[in-house]
Formats: structure tokens, C-alpha cells, sequence
């Protein structure tokens, strides 16, 4: 069976009250949550059977809601974040306590991303809080590139499944991973590279 694709509305009401849902995104699809929701967090956590000490990626609806989770930013770290958002771009960087435990995993630091599509940084925003992103598979398997992949193995454990409607029925453009970027140290340290060239290299 198909994709039955919830209504953008039903979807921020899902996430707002704690659901998991596989979304579209301008990479690949995954599974998503309030960042700030434990129990939400620890559902993803099982469905995926991820290790709990591993920290997760975030989405943010723009550079002002990620920097409300983010701890103190420099001027370089800021500067790069404005190079790389919207786009496919995860950047590290220190953590406010507002997340849930197991986001950071302890680590003091997150990776967050703003999304380069319109539509789904719209819904972040009218949810209110970043949203815990993931790759749609169990740890130790590849990712599922496609939504109709991922709601086939995944679909009767999640709440639901949302595309950009301005995707008009299309698959996600690029199937690629965002590259990973540690901002955190003296420089930017490439750690998984992305569809694109990463812009601030050596700008630090």
C-alpha cells in the first residue's frame, strides 16, 4: 500500500502533542520528533534500535530557532551558519539545555540543520520547537532513500507521514545525506561530506 500523506495542519498537531513521523526533507526522508519531547525522543531511539549514547540531528526553521537551542555561538561560527542555511549543511555546535537528554547525548554540543525547503521550515516553525531528524533504517543498515521505502518497513510503527506539498508528488530531489560539519573546535572540521561543497572552510 502506498503512502497516505497527512494534511500539513494534522501534522504539526501530531508533532505538537508528541507523535513520530517519517518526513520529507530536502535530503532524505526520516523520522521526526520535538526535540524537546523525552518519551518522543526514546520512541525514535527504539523504532531505529540506535544506540542511546549516540546523539541525534536536529531541524530548525530558521537560523533565530536554532540558535534557541544552540549555547553561545562566536562570530565565525555564526557567520558559517549563515553561509550554509537553508541548505544540506549539519552543523556541531554547543547545546543549550533545552533539549532532551538523550539529543546531545552528553556530549555538551548538537548538530542542527535549517532545511532548504519553504514548506517544511514553515511546519517546524508552526510546531513550535526543532525537531529530532533521522535517518529511516535500524542502526547497522543502510538508509532508506524514498518515502514509499520507508513508509513499507516503517509505517505501521510511526504516526503518520508528511511530504512538502510543494513537491507535488515528486521524490526528493537529492537522496544524499547533509554534510556533517564539527564547528566546535578551532576551525570547521569536515566529518561526512554532503551533495555540496561546504562554503566556509579556512573562514574561521
Amino acid at each position: 500500500m502506498g503512502v497516505s500523506f497527512l494534511e500539513t495542519k494534522d501534522t504539526v498537531a501530531a508533532l505538537s502533542r508528541g507523535g513520530v513521523l517519517l518526513l520529507g526533507t530536502d535530503t532524505l526522508p526520516g523520522f521526526h520528533c520535538r526535540a524537546d519531547d523525552k518519551e518522543a525522543v526514546d520512541r525514535v531511539i527504539g523504532i531505529k534500535g540506535r544506540d542511546p549514547g549516540r546523539p541525534l540531528l536536529v531541524l530548525a526553521g530558521s537560523l533565530m530557532q536554532a540558535q534557541s537551542i544552540g549555547g553561545i555561538w562566536n562570530p565565525w561560527q555564526k557567520e558559517i551558519c549563515e553561509g550554509c542555511w537553508p541548505g544540506p549543511f549539519s552543523l556541531i555546535l554547543p547545546a543549550a539545555p533545552k533539549l532532551a537528554d538523550r539529543v546531545a547525548a552528553g556530549t555538551g554540543t548538537v548538530a542542527i540543520r535549517v532545511p532548504d525547503n519553504k514548506d517544511l521550515c514553515r511546519l517546524i516553525l508552526d510546531v513550535g520547537v526543532p525537531l529530532v531528524s533521522t535517518s529511516v533504517n535500524r542502526q547497522g543498515d543502510s538508509p532508506l532513500l524514498v518515502m514509499d521505502e520507508a513508509w513499507r518497513d516503517f509505517g505501521v510503527l510511526v504516526d503518520g507521514a508528511w511530504q512538502p506539498p510543494s513537491w507535488q508528488g515528486r521524490l526528493n530531489l537529492r537522496v544524499q545525506a547533509s554534510a556533517l560539519v564539527d564547528l566546535c573546535g578551532d576551525r570547521p572540521q569536515i566529518l561526512r561530506e554532503g551533495p555540496l561543497a561546504f562554503p566556509g572552510v579556512g573562514e574561521a
